[in-house]
Formats: C-alpha cells, sequence, structure tokens
C-alpha cells in the first residue's frame, strides 16, 4: 500500500497511453477497413467511388496526425492544450500546497508542453485567417 501512496500519479500517464494506443489502433482499423473497401471494388473491376479515395488520403500524416479537416485540427490543438495547462496547473498547484518537489517537477515538465500548444494554436488560427 505504501507504493499506491507514493506513486498513485502514474495512473494518469499510464491511462493516457492507453488511450493513446486505442486512439491509433481506431485509427489503424478504420484505415484498414477503408483499404479492404477499395480493394473490393478493384477486384469486381469498378473504379472506386471518389469520396471513398479522399477519405482515405484525408488521414494522410501531412496534417501532423491532429485530424482530417481544419476544424479538426484547430479542436485537437485546443484540447492538448487544455490538457497538458490543466495537468500543468493541478500539479504545480499540489506541489506548491503540499511542497512535494515531485509534483513540482511534473507541473514544470507539462507546462512547456502546454506553452508549444498554445503556439501552434496561435500559429494555426493565423494561417487559416490569411487562406
Amino acid at each position: 500500500m505504501d507504493y499506491f501512496d507514493q506513486y498513485w500519479w502514474l495512473i494518469f500517464p499510464i491511462l493516457g497511453m492507453g488511450m493513446g494506443f486505442f486512439g491509433m489502433y481506431s485509427a489503424h482499423r478504420t484505415r484498414a477497413e477503408k483499404i479492404k473497401l477499395i480493394r473490393f471494388y478493384v477486384e469486381q473491376g469498378k473504379e472506386p467511388p471518389p469520396a471513398l479515395l479522399d477519405a482515405l488520403n484525408e488521414n494522410g500524416t501531412d496534417d501532423g496526425g491532429c485530424g482530417g479537416s481544419r476544424s479538426g485540427r484547430i479542436t485537437s490543438i485546443i484540447s492538448s492544450f487544455t490538457v497538458f495547462a490543466a495537468l500543468a496547473l493541478a500539479f504545480g498547484y499540489t506541489g506548491w500546497r503540499t511542497g512535494e518537489t515531485v509534483f513540482i517537477a511534473l507541473g514544470l515538465g507539462f507546462a512547456p508542453a502546454a506553452l508549444v500548444m498554445l503556439i501552434l494554436l496561435i500559429y494555426r488560427l493565423r494561417s487559416d485567417r490569411k487562406n
């Protein structure tokens, strides 16, 4: 029980990694199903619908894995910023109140990630406004 009292906070990164793995697996399954459907059309000698090909190309790596559409990318960046900022504030506040250096270190670790997401969000909003 002593280990749980000291390392309870590891639940959050482990759950985060699990959610990331599930998201990657879901994206892989979706892409595999689209490829299977295209293969079905090709085996019958038919041309796949352009919308299906566009949907397959939409999930490429050109957007940094942040979603296919502009609004999807911005929503993803906003949610990432919110999560990192909330974790930085929560761990920083907990470290400040309890004096535990591990929480202060975690808060200082999440703060740069939140700052990077904020900078990326500003950049995306400016580039979308120009287009």
